[in-house]
């Protein structure tokens, strides 16, 4: 069976008949839905032909974000009167497969998947034309907009769930490309200017004296998720200087000749491994420059940590950033690296289709 057959594989028996994909069938923390994780890999499932999928992920969204209407006024009641809201107040990152609340602590305040998830819809109403579904999720899609209308540039937990504490780039992009996908179809239900405020507040305070994109607002390193900011989210263009500054410094530090690509400099999860989705991701853009075959190198590479069964973990930790001491601490508290993870299987099935369209 071929890659691309075991991610499609993968992917069916990971989606709920609710519409959810799991995060990974077999990690302890993962066997939730992320409207991050699942739009990626909703849109995989858009480009390698099995709309129908897709379609059942945006409505099992629709409704579980109109069930958390209340919620949300809430919020937005306490922000009005000037209270400081505590994490639990804010829109959760993830959900049962059924919709609902998780019931264990989490890293919830994460923005990123609410701008990934409006992006996604907008790419699958590309493919399909599909106005009822617009109709059908307008509800869903306006409550998404106030949210991220209100809260776009308050710190929050990166995509990574972490460094709450901070204004994220990639988090930025998530949203500017969410809410222009919006825009293009209801400019109504955006308030106007906004997305240029996004984009102008990230070009200011998000890019290096030396001129490349940080990671967030007080560093002056770089992550691999800044490669969102072009491909696919397009806050800024593929062949910006800037952009070319930041891919420069990515490819310097964070990936490994002839290997994958890492998180970031200072990523101790599981030791710091090699992640199969940012090595993907690289791939990604690189078709989007012309660069076919240093694209196809990363494919070959990603392909040959398939186990037996196909599977794709979510990182590889054969080259290790951080002391060993830290792999064998994740393991000892949540078990062995996330295996398959639906997120890797979709950027196999993302890079699959860029270089086969060379674009």
């Amino acid at each position: 069976m071929t890659l691309h057959d075991t991610s499609l594989r993968i992917i069916r028996a990971g989606q709920a008949e609710s519409g959810a994909y799991v995060a990974s069938p077999a990690f302890s923390q993962y066997g939730y839905c992320w409207l991050r994780d699942g739009t990626w890999t909703a849109y995989a499932m858009d480009i390698a032909g099995d709309r129908a999928s897709a379609e059942r992920f945006y409505r099992w969204v629709g409704r579980t974000l109109v069930g958390q209407q209340p919620r949300l006024e809430r919020l937005l009641d306490m922000l009005a009167r000037g209270e400081t809201p505590l994490d639990e107040d804010y829109l959760p990152t993830r959900f049962t497969l059924d919709g609902e609340l998780g019931v264990d602590d989490w890293w919830d305040f994460q923005l990123d998947g609410y701008g990934t998830w409006l992006w996604g819809l907008g790419a699958h109403l590309d493919l399909t034309g599909n106005g009822a579904l617009w109709d059908e999720l307008r509800p869903a899609i306006a409550l998404t907009v106030r949210y991220l209308a209100t809260l776009w540039n308050t710190p929050n937990y990166d995509c990574w769930e972490e460094a709450g504490d901070r204004v994220h780039l990639s988090t930025l992009a998530a949203i500017y490309g969410g809410l222009r996908a919006i825009e293009t179809r209801a400019s109504d239900l955006v308030p106007a200017g906004l997305t240029a405020r996004i984009q102008a507040l990230a070009l200011e305070q998000g890019v290096t004296p030396t001129g490349h994109l940080r990671k967030h607002f007080v560093t002056e390193t770089v992550d691999a998720s800044l490669l969102w900011a072009a491909v696919p989210f397009g806050l800024v263009d593929v062949h910006d200087p800037i952009f070319a500054r930041t891919l420069e410094r990515i490819e310097a530090d964070l990936h490994r000749p002839g290997g994958g690509v890492y998180r970031y400099k200072a990523d101790t999860y599981f030791g710091g491994g090699e992640w199969i989705l940012l090595t993907a991701w690289l791939g990604w853009v690189k078709v989007k420059l012309g660069r076919l075959d240093e694209a196809r190198a990363l494919w070959d590479w990603i392909a040959a940590q398939a186990g037996p069964d196909g599977a794709l973990p979510e990182q590889v930790n054969d080259h290790l950033l951080a002391a060993a001491s830290y792999y064998t601490e994740w393991v000892e508290r949540w078990g062995p690296v996330a295996c398959p993870l639906l997120w890797s299987h979709a950027m196999v099935l993302i890079l699959e289709s860029a270089l086969e369209k060379g674009s």
